[in-house]
């Protein structure tokens, strides 16, 4: 009895030992074993203890399936083997499978009726009724094909109902932009026409107050030149009654006694007469046209400040810490400083309570001695401003100051500083080389600092009352950062 032959062998070596038919999709398990991937799935449904193999009963604690595409390609080799195929090339493979899609089954030869939707393949009736298929479900082809093609439409349906949604919204954003470059260039034009017009109008009111003042010079000129000519006048005659007067008396005294009664009186009754001055009256007319332009110089005063307290932009300030004097507070948060008493330090057990006395020395001047701190932000340019709420209480000042020699703002007292404060019930603007009072005010509860860093311009303002307290006209730089300056000191001193 002769052996059999290797081809003879492959058909039980290449088959699945649970279907015992050529492996589909052949996946390896713990112990190396092969089986077909939905097979071993069905196996594996319902595990009892652990995960064990069909052939050998080895058993994992864990499912493991790793794909075997060398096996699946050998496997495919053995069915053409069995077959007796000869082995093609790669394109071949890929027209015989074409051919199969269209012929029908390879395995049976049979037409290709059925769709297994759970392995999504095309069956025939031969391949329906095997056990890899069995318990699947299965569908006619054309059946199918219009349960997909449902599907596909209605997820077409969903994107091209999805896209149209974005393009809507793509659409109206456009449109919202549009509107909101619409609404900015008509703010631009409207800013640029107001502005325009209070130009050409303020040049109106120039124009006519310099022709009234062109008219004023006019009438004092003319004035003056009349007043000229009468005086010319009066001193000509003058200079003649002079003369004749001297010519007699170089007349011989006969004939200079010899004045009959009519010339001795009208000599008697010569009266000088002075023309009259216009210059009252021009000054009447210089002192009329000044009242009437001194309202126009406050409101035009009054619209410089409404523009120097509104158009910068605001800034919130964080205090320093770092930069503190040893008798300020600040707050963790950076929003306030207070003075606090040098005879109770933070920390320590508080003491007795103090008796009335007077307040503390004022800081004395000099680098470092002001009980100040500065803000965490620089301005290196633009127009910036800041809100201080002040305390009534004790002394306090603010403004800004630049950066001290040494860089960085670390020595406040050191630094180019432009304030203005409260210091013993009197209002002081304060630079680092001299202290200018101020005209007598109510103290403001808020002071906004207002700064124009290019034009070198440091005001302050009453913020509730939106009035200009001082301003420092030409502050210079120097192309360094400026620090927001805070200084406090007395009893009950926070800002």
């Amino acid at each position: 009895m002769a052996a059999p032959s290797a081809r003879d062998a492959l058909p039980g070596e290449a088959s699945c030992p649970i279907c015992l038919e050529y492996f589909r999709d052949p996946v390896s398990i713990h112990c190396g074993h092969h089986f077909c991937r939905s097979c071993i799935e069905r196996c594996w449904e319902w595990p009892t203890a652990g995960f064990a193999c069909p052939r050998c009963r080895d058993t994992a604690p864990e499912r493991s399936l790793r794909p075997s595409r060398e096996l699946a390609r050998v496997l495919e080799i053995a069915r053409r083997l069995s077959r007796g195929e000869a082995l093609g090339t790669g394109q071949e493979e890929e027209e015989e499978e074409a051919d199969e899609e269209e012929e029908g089954c390879r395995r049976h030869r049979e037409p290709l009726e059925v769709f297994c939707k759970e392995d999504g393949a095309l069956l025939c009736a031969i391949c329906r009724e095997s056990r890899a298929h069995r318990a699947h479900t299965v569908l006619p082809v054309p059946e199918a094909v219009r349960e997909y093609e449902v599907q596909i439409q209605a997820r077409l349906q969903t994107l091209k109902d999805d896209r149209e949604k974005l393009l809507d919204i793509r659409e109206a954003e456009m449109r919202r932009n549009w509107e909101y470059l619409e609404k900015t260039e008509a703010e631009r034009q409207r800013i640029l026409s107001q502005f325009q017009g209070l130009r050409l109008s303020l040049e109106e009111h120039s124009r006519h107050l310099l022709a009234r003042l062109g008219d004023l010079e006019r009438d004092i000129g003319r004035a003056q030149e009349e007043n000229l000519t009468s005086l010319t006048k009066e001193i000509s005659r003058l200079d003649t009654r002079v003369q004749e007067l001297e010519e007699k008396c170089r007349e011989p005294a006969r004939t200079f006694l010899q004045v009959t009664r009519d010339g001795a009186t009208a000599l008697g009754k010569e009266n000088f007469q002075l023309p009259p001055s216009p210059l009252p009256e021009l000054e009447k007319k210089i002192h009329h046209f000044r009242e009437e332009n001194i309202l126009l110089e406050e409101t035009l005063r009054s619209f410089q400040d409404i523009l120097m307290f509104e158009l910068p932009e605001k800034m919130t300030v964080t205090l320093d810490p770092s930069t503190a004097h040893p008798q300020l507070l600040v707050a963790p948060d950076g929003s306030s400083v207070s003075w606090q008493s040098a005879r109770d330090p933070p920390g320590d057990e508080p003491g007795p309570e103090p008796g009335p006395g007077p307040d503390p020395d004022p800081p004395a001047d000099g680098p470092g001695t002001d009980p100040s701190v500065l803000g965490r932000e620089g301005v290196t340019g633009g127009r910036r401003c800041w809100d201080v709420q002040v305390a009534p209480a004790g002394s306090w000042a603010l403004g800004v100051a630049g950066e001290s020699p040494g860089g960085g703002g670390e020595s406040p007292g050191s630094a180019e500083l432009w304030s203005m404060g409260l210091c013993q019930g009197q209002f002081w603007a304060l630079t680092s080389l001299e202290r200018i009072p101020l005209f007598p005010m109510r103290a403001p509860g808020r002071v906004r600092v207002a700064l124009d860093y290019e034009r070198g311009q440091v005001a302050f303002f009453d913020a509730d009352k939106r009035s200009l307290i001082f301003a420092f006209p030409a502050a210079s730089f120097k192309g360094q950062s400026v620090h927001p300056w805070f200084l406090v000191w007395g009893e009950g001193s926070r800002i």
